[in-house]
C-alpha cells in the first residue's frame, strides 16, 4: 500500500496519559502499579476475563504486538454499556494491528482515505494501496482542499505545545464505500446505515457483483477520524504508531502560515474516533481513543472497588504534547483559526499564532455533576466502567506492546438505536434520542475547545452535531456521506491491479 512504520514493542512505557501503562519486564505487581497513575483499586464493574481477551487475537492467545480480529458489529449483543465498551477497545486494537505489507490495517485497502473537498465541494474515496502514501491535512492545504471536518470540530487549528501543527486523516472502510456507491447507483436502500446480516449480505453481493471482494464485513460501515503529531518533534516517538504521509509546509509569520509545497514526514498517531453501526444501532456507535501523554486531565471521580467515591486529583507537570503547564489556568484557548477567503492560518485579534495549553476537562466523557446514562447510578460510577477496562487492557496487553499507550476515553450512542436529538441525558432529559453511554464525549485533539468545560452541557455530545435532526439518514449523522464521490469501476480495477 504505502511506505509506514508501525513501531512495535520497542522502548520503555512510561505513564499512559491521564493514567496507566507499565514499565517493561516490571518484575512484580507492585513495581507495574508505581509506574502508573491510572487507579488500580477501581471497582471492576467493565471486567474482561483473560480467556476472553485471549479469543480477540487471531492466534487465540495475547501475543506482544499480535494482531486482533476485528469485533462481529453485525451481531453484537448489547446488554449493557460494556458490551460497547468493550467493542470499542476491541476494534481500536484491530485497527492498529499490523497488517501484511500495509502497516497497521486502518492502512490497508479495507479502508479508504476520504479526500478534503474540492472546488465542487466533493470528496473523493482514495484507496489504499501498497507505495502510496497517505495525505494529512491540519485544516488548510496548498491546493485549498480545505474542510474543518477534517480536523477541528470547529474551525480552530491545533498546535503541540513545540509549536508542531496537528494534522488529520479521514477514512471509510470497504463496506461503507460499497454501501455508498450502491446507494449512489440506486442498487442499495439508502435509508439508514446496514445494522441486519440481511442489509450486509446485500452491500456484499453488490460488492461482488463488480468485482471486489469485502475485507472483515462483518464490522459493518465504518468511519475513522485520526490526528497525528510530526514524528520527528517527538522525544521519544517509538512510543507512537507512525506511519509515513504527505504533509503541507507553510510560508510563516508571527500572524499569518500559508500552504507553501508539501513534504513527506513520519506521523505518530495521537487520536482516533472510531465510529461503526452494529445490530440496532444505525446512529451508529462513537468512541474515541487518546495517546498517553496528550493533556493533562482535569479531577475526576470513581468508585473503589468497595464502592467507595474517590477522588483523583488533576493532573500536573509540563510533560504533555498539548499542554506546556497544566497549572495554567487558561487552558483550551484558540489563538489561532482558519481564513477560508485567503487559504491560510491566521491568529486571532490581537494575539499570534502559537500554541494554547490543552486540559480534558471531563477525561472520561462524563460531567462533573450528573450522571451520563440511566444505568450508571453516579459520576464515579460511570468513570469506573470506562477505567476499570482500560486497567484490565493494560495488564492483559502482552511485554512493550505500543497499544499500551493509547487510552480508551468512552463510547456514545442512543437507546434502542433512536434518532439522535442532538441532546445529551440527564435525569431531567431523558426523551428518546439523547446520547447515552459516556454521553458528554470529547478527544482532546480533535474538540479541543468545543470540550464545553467540567459540567454537564445539553448539547455536549458527539450527535450534537451528527443528527441531522432527529435522523437516521446517513447523510445527517455522517459529514461526509453525502459528499463523497461514489467508487468508479476503474477505481476499483486500479486498486485490485496494484495490490
Amino acid at each position: 500500500m504505502k511506505n509506514s512504520n508501525i513501531k512495535i514493542g520497542f522502548a520503555v512505557l512510561i505513564i499512559v496519559t491521564l493514567f496507566g501503562g507499565c514499565k517493561p519486564n516490571a518484575s512484580t505487581e507492585e513495581e507495574l502499579l508505581a509506574v502508573s497513575s491510572l487507579p488500580q483499586d477501581a471497582f471492576q464493574s467493565c471486567p474482561l476475563t483473560s480467556s476472553q481477551f485471549n479469543s480477540w487475537f487471531v492466534s487465540g492467545t495475547a501475543t506482544e504486538n499480535g494482531p486482533v480480529n476485528p469485533p462481529t458489529s453485525v451481531g453484537l449483543v448489547h446488554n449493557d454499556n460494556c458490551d460497547f465498551y468493550q467493542w470499542s477497545a476491541q476494534m481500536f486494537l484491530w485497527l492498529t494491528s499490523s497488517s501484511p505489507n500495509a502497516g497497521t490495517v486502518m492502512e490497508s485497502p479495507t479502508f479508504y482515505t476520504v479526500s478534503p473537498k474540492d472546488a465542487s465541494g466533493k470528496r473523493t474515496l482514495i484507496p489504499h494501496v501498497k507505495g502510496q502514501l497517505m495525505r494529512a491535512v491540519s485544516n488548510v492545504t496548498k491546493d485549498g482542499l480545505i474542510d474543518s471536518e477534517e480536523g477541528q470540530a470547529t474551525d480552530d487549528v491545533l498546535m503541540a505545545k513545540d509549536g508542531s501543527l496537528i494534522y488529520y486523516i479521514s477514512m471509510v472502510n470497504d463496506v461503507y464505500a460499497q454501501f455508498l456507491t450502491g446507494v449512489a447507483a440506486g442498487k442499495l436502500s439508502g435509508a439508514t446505515f446496514p445494522t441486519t446480516q440481511a442489509e450486509l449480505a446485500q452491500i456484499v453481493a453488490y460488492a461482488q457483483a463488480n468485482g471486489v471482494a469485502l475485507n472483515d464485513a462483518n464490522t459493518l460501515t465504518m468511519e475513522l477520524k485520526t490526528s497525528w503529531v510530526d514524528a520527528s518533534t517527538l522525544a521519544d516517538a517509538s512510543d507512537y504508531i507512525t506511519i509515513n504521509a504527505i504533509i503541507p509546509t507553510y510560508t510563516k509569520t508571527a500572524t499569518t502560515w500559508t500552504p507553501l509545497k508539501e513534504k513527506q514526514a513520519t506521523l505518530a498517531l495521537i487520536g482516533v474516533h472510531i465510529v461503526g453501526s452494529t445490530a440496532g444501532h444505525p446512529e451508529m456507535v462513537w468512541a474515541t481513543f487518546e495517546h498517553k501523554k496528550n493533556a493533562p486531565n482535569a479531577s475526576y471521580t470513581y468508585l473503589d472497588v468497595n464502592k467507595n467515591v474517590k477522588t483523583v486529583p488533576a493532573d500536573t507537570g509540563d510533560d504533555w504534547l498539548l499542554n506546556s503547564n497544566a497549572a495554567d489556568t487558561t487552558y483550551n484557548k484558540s489563538y489561532m483559526t482558519y481564513d477560508a477567503k485567503n487559504n491560510s492560518i491566521v491568529s486571532r485579534a490581537g494575539d499570534s499564532i502559537r500554541p494554547s495549553n490543552t486540559v480534558r476537562t471531563k477525561p472520561w466523557g462524563v460531567a462533573t455533576d450528573t450522571i451520563p446514562n440511566a444505568e450508571d447510578a453516579s459520576v464515579a460510577a460511570s468513570n469506573s466502567e470506562i477505567i476499570s477496562l482500560n486497567a484490565s487492557l493494560q495488564k492483559m496487553l502482552v511485554g512493550n506492546d505500543i497499544r499500551k499507550n493509547y487510552i480508551f476515553i468512552g463510547a456514545t450512542w442512543t437507546a434502542n438505536g433512536a434518532a439522535p436529538n442532538g441532546e445529551s441525558y440527564a435525569p431531567s432529559n431523558s426523551t428518546p434520542g439523547v446520547a447515552i453511554g459516556t454521553s458528554q464525549l470529547a478527544n482532546s485533539t480533535m474538540e479541543t475547545y468545543a470540550q464545553n468545560g467540567t459540567i454537564y452541557n445539553q448539547y455536549g455530545s458527539c450527535f450534537a452535531c451528527h443528527n441531522g435532526g432527529n435522523s437516521l439518514a446517513p447523510g445527517d449523522l455522517s459529514h461526509v456521506f453525502s459528499d463523497i464521490q461514489p467508487l468508479t469501476l476503474s477505481t476499483v480495477k486500479n486498486q485490485v491491479k496494484k495490490e
